[in-house]
């Protein structure tokens, strides 16, 4: 698995993998690192996109976890 740059963001991503999410990568030219993706395996199942240089990288790793929190797709 390709590892953030920040702690903060890594550690998030590990919580969402954790509870079943799974991580796609985004593509070198991408403004966005990767995207991650709720159990459910539908075009309607939630979804968090995670950004290379957050301004404030604990703020965003908040984000994802309470994203991953508030999805009614869990395992």
């Amino acid at each position: 698995m390709a590892r953030h740059k920040n702690r903060h963001i890594q550690a998030a991503i590990e919580y969402a993998i954790g509870r079943g999410w799974r991580l796609k990568l985004a593509g070198s030219r991408a403004h966005i690192w990767g995207t991650l993706y709720c159990p459910m395996q539908e075009r309607t199942g939630c979804f968090a996109r995670i950004f290379s240089t957050p301004r404030v990288p604990e703020a965003h790793a908040a984000d994802i976890r309470r994203t991953v929190d508030q999805c009614e797709h869990g395992p």
